[in-house]
C-alpha cells in the first residue's frame, strides 16, 4: 500500500511538473490571473485510490463517498490570509452549484482543529460547506501542498483533473461556466489544449 501511494504521488507530481517548484519560485513559475483560467490540467485523469479526509467530528470520509460528483478540493489553513479570503466565495459557490453533481470540500491543514473552527464557523460563519481536517503530511501523499491555498478538481470517478495553487475569485462567472462544463463531461485534456492555445495566442 505504501508503495502504491508513493508511486501515485510520484506520477501525479511528474505530470504536474510545473507545480513542484519551491514556494520562493511559486509566483514566478505558476503564473495566475486570479481566475479559473489559470488552472493547469492533466493530459489524462489520475486515480487517487484510497484518498480520504476527516470531518469536523473526526470521522473518516473516503473520496468514494462523493462518487458521481465533480469535486472541488480546496486546501487551506487559518494562518493563510488568501485562504481565509477565498472561503466565503467558495461557500457561495457551494450554495449556487452544490448538489447531486458538484461539491466543494474545504480541507484545513491546521494542526489545531480549533483554529480552523474559529475561522470557519465563528469568524466567517460558513453556511453551505462542511469543515474537513487533514494533516498536510497525509494530504501530501496525494497532492503537492507546499503552497496554500491549493485547489484541485476531481472527476466523478475519483480522478484528479487539474490544479491551481493560488487564491481564486470563485464569484467570477468563468468559475461557474467551467464547473458546468466539468459536470457535462469535458475532459482535462480538452481544457489543457484550450489553455495552451490561449497562452500561445
Amino acid at each position: 500500500m505504501t508503495t502504491r501511494i508513493i508511486s501515485l504521488t510520484t506520477v501525479l507530481l511528474a505530470l504536474l511538473l510545473t507545480f513542484t517548484h519551491s514556494i520562493a519560485n511559486h509566483e514566478k513559475k505558476e503564473l495566475t490571473d486570479g481566475t479559473v483560467k489559470s488552472f493547469r490540467w492533466l493530459k489524462q485523469p489520475m486515480t487517487l485510490g484510497n484518498f480520504s479526509i476527516h470531518d469536523e467530528k473526526g470521522k473518516q470520509v473516503a473520496l468514494s463517498e462523493f462518487k458521481n460528483k465533480i469535486v472541488l478540493l480546496n486546501i487551506w489553513a487559518s494562518w493563510c490570509s488568501p485562504c481565509v479570503r477565498e472561503l466565503p466565495a467558495l461557500d457561495r459557490l457551494q450554495q449556487r452549484l452544490g448538489g447531486e453533481d458538484f461539491v466543494v470540500l474545504a480541507v484545513s491543514v491546521d494542526t489545531d482543529p480549533n483554529l480552523a473552527r474559529k475561522i470557519f464557523n465563528d469568524k466567517l460563519s460558513i453556511q453551505h460547506m462542511d469543515l474537513y481536517l487533514e494533516p498536510a503530511q497525509q494530504l501530501g501523499k496525494f497532492f503537492p501542498v507546499d503552497v496554500l491555498p491549493s485547489n484541485f478538481f476531481i472527476n466523478r470517478n475519483g480522478q484528479a483533473l487539474g490544479m491551481l495553487r493560488s487564491f481564486i475569485n470563485w464569484d467570477d462567472p468563468a468559475a461557474a461556466k467551467l464547473i458546468k462544463r466539468l459536470i457535462d463531461g469535458v475532459s482535462s485534456n480538452t481544457l489543457r489544449t484550450e489553455r495552451t492555445n490561449h497562452i500561445i495566442r
